[in-house]
């Protein structure tokens, strides 16, 4: 290590830039040529929000932060289900790079400082594998995404290249000892056997058996956790038990697992963005012919990445010019990104006569979010989910909506059918119950601004009860819907009291019909218009499941409870109106996804999209008048 840091005897000395240079050459073609050919493709197929959704991902993948940002969005519950993001692999990479941005710095440090590098590795893996097993159950997203939670896994491969480079002997000391011994217990005859060898071959079997029971035993449940500890404990036994073991030798050097392993980096970019596309367009888990053709296409793509791309920028001369070129075309590709999502996905796209209004609503949404920022700097600080917005400036606005992204999602249309003298203001939080009590502390800011503004006539309540019941179980540690009941009515009386004493008509909107995230996929991939024909094998064919009984809405049990508290706790009051929005979804028992035109008003299965809030505006906004 002396010789090569300090560039001693025919070593060249050790160089961050030549280092970072390779690292480059090595990891950004592949990746390039990836994020390129599915930014072209996504133009050609994907929706605007999926599309833009698409363009923040290839940001944060042209960065190599794809696990921050997935982290981030992990509790946000507007985003979609992750077999509808491309470039969800990414994340694994992004911890890669990272460590390898830190992981030298540190050893360089610590080198200097004349640490012993093994012991600061084993300590740091240690440390790391420590503070993962106290979140996976804490928090679990953390545990996945955070670096430093998955840097042990790294560190075990650092942690055995050091031994081997410079501990090599000891490794053959302790096979030459205990291989004696183990060839008593399973040979017959022990003077033929080779000590070091057999070590090996033990290493290397139960190493794939660590692995293989990785494969087969692992869920989702409760990881990485010391589950993870089989398949990197296996890979360290496969690869410490050297080239020369059974089945290094004859399983992993045959010649169709080398080929697949010379063009295995490329084939980990490659193979999930096409399963995924496919999964988007087809709206649920493609067919099986369709998912050989997406493995087919992906190891298509790496062999033409492999032999075609990779060697004309990782080798031959001009290392750091091409080194700098890459780097440039991948800035470049993290601002395409950016600008794809900054503008919605590009809407211009969609062959769609009514986007130009839609898109005109969703500029005044942000004009009205400014305005609300300027008053209330806390929403602004707050996770983007969490929306405030004023029509018109403080004071002038005579109607507000209280409650959760339910509310929010009814804002656009809203504004799009209110008359020009009424100003709409809202005030949403993720999750939030409106009801005085219950409320998080964005909403109590709302309620104290909207009990002293008395130009605020109106107001109108409107939440997701499931969402609340989630975190109210959560929190208290019972599933009894009579409590549930109680704490609804006690609140709902409450808040009724509260606005009634500061003057308000009180409208509560009782929720629109919640729908399973597969039915949602399902439908939208039946009826949606893409910006190109897509081969027709890839289309959902469940066209009858933007249809269910209203029995099989999603939460049919706390929805009813809902009702029965809000309009219980209403008794006695005359200046509140109830608004169902069941009405306006369901007839005869039944409850849809679409207008009578056929077109998606759903977001997601749980949203209306701007299309929906303008469908049921008007009916919102008869009942208000």
């Amino acid at each position: 290590m002396n010789r090569r840091i300090e560039g001693s005897g025919e070593s060249r000395p050790f160089s961050f830039i030549d280092f970072y240079s390779r690292r480059v050459r090595r990891i950004f073609p592949s990746l390039i040529f990836c994020l390129l050919t599915f930014l072209v493709l996504g133009w050609f197929v994907l929706l605007p929000d999926e599309y833009s959704l698409f363009g923040k991902h290839t940001m944060g993948a042209s960065a190599y932060v794809s696990n921050l940002l997935l982290w981030s969005e992990a509790g946000d519950y507007f985003q979609t289900a992750s077999q509808t993001k491309p470039l969800l692999h990414l994340w694994s990479l992004g911890i890669e790079e990272q460590f390898y941005l830190i992981w030298p710095l540190v050893l360089f440090i610590a080198y200097k400082l004349n640490f012993n590098i093994f012991t600061l590795a084993l300590v740091g893996a240690l440390a790391s594998f420590g503070f993962e097993l106290r979140s996976v159950h804490e928090n679990p997203t953390s545990a996945f995404y955070s670096p430093f939670l998955r840097f042990w896994e790294l560190m075990a491969g650092s942690i055995l290249a050091w031994l081997k480079l410079y501990k090599g002997e000891m490794f053959t000391g302790i096979a030459n000892k205990a291989g004696p011994y183990l060839s008593a217990m399973l040979q017959r005859d022990s003077t033929k056997t080779d000590s070091v060898r057999l070590c090996g071959n033990i290493l290397s079997v139960i190493g794939l058996a660590l692995i293989l029971t990785a494969v087969f035993a692992i869920d989702n449940k409760a990881f990485p956790g010391y589950k993870a500890l089989l398949p990197v404990m296996g890979a360290v036994l496969m690869i410490a038990a050297g080239k020369d073991a059974f089945l290094n030798r004859y399983l992993l050097s045959n010649r169709v697992m080398v080929w697949f392993g010379l063009i295995s980096y490329p084939l980990y970019i490659w193979h999930w963005p096409f399963l995924s596309f496919a999964w988007i367009v087809g709206g649920e888990m493609p067919e099986l012919k369709v998912r050989i053709g997406c493995v087919v296409l992906a190891v298509i793509m790496s062999a033409v990445t492999y032999y075609f791309v990779e060697p004309r920028l990782r080798w031959g001369g001009y290392g750091g010019y091409k080194a700098a070129g890459l780097l440039s075309v991948m800035v470049l590709i993290g601002v395409t990104g950016y600008s794809i999502e900054r503008h919605d996905g590009y809407t211009a796209r969609m062959d769609d006569s009514e986007q130009p209004y839609m898109d005109a609503i969703n500029k005044k949404l942000e004009e009205y979010k400014q305005t609300c920022w300027k008053l209330f700097p806390e929403w602004k600080r707050s996770d983007s989910f969490n929306q405030c917005r004023l029509q018109k400036p403080s004071g002038q606005n005579t109607i507000a909506l209280i409650g959760d992204s339910h509310s929010q999602h009814l804002y656009s249309g809203l504004i799009a059918r209110s008359e020009e003298n009424a100003g709409i203001a809202v005030f949403s939080q993720g999750c939030g119950n409106p009801l005085i009590g219950l409320q998080p502390d964005l909403l109590s800011v709302a309620y104290d601004y909207i009990l002293k503004d008395k130009n605020i006539k109106k107001v109108v309540i409107s939440y997701n009860p499931r969402c609340y019941r989630r975190a109210y179980e959560k929190h208290n540690k019972t599933t009894d819907s009579s409590e549930f009941y109680s704490t609804l009515y006690e609140a709902s009386r409450k808040t009724y009291e509260s606005l009634t004493k500061a003057g308000k008509e009180i409208f509560v909107v009782l929720d629109n019909p919640v729908y399973s995230g597969n039915a949602f996929s399902k439908c939208h991939a039946s009826v949606v218009k893409r910006p190109l024909i897509t081969p027709y094998f890839l289309y959902s064919n469940s066209v009858n499941s933007c249809s269910e009984s209203i029995s099989q809405i999603l939460g049919r049990g706390t929805i009813e409870v809902w009702k029965k508290a809000a309009r219980t706790a209403a008794e006695g009051f005359n200046n509140i109106h109830f608004i169902d929005l069941e009405d306006i979804f369901c007839h005869d028992g039944t409850c849809s996804m679409l207008d009578h035109n056929g077109n998606m008003l759903y977001d997601d299965g749980s949203h209306l999209n701007t299309k929906g809030s303008v469908y049921v505006a008007p009916f919102i906004m008869n009942q208000l008048k």
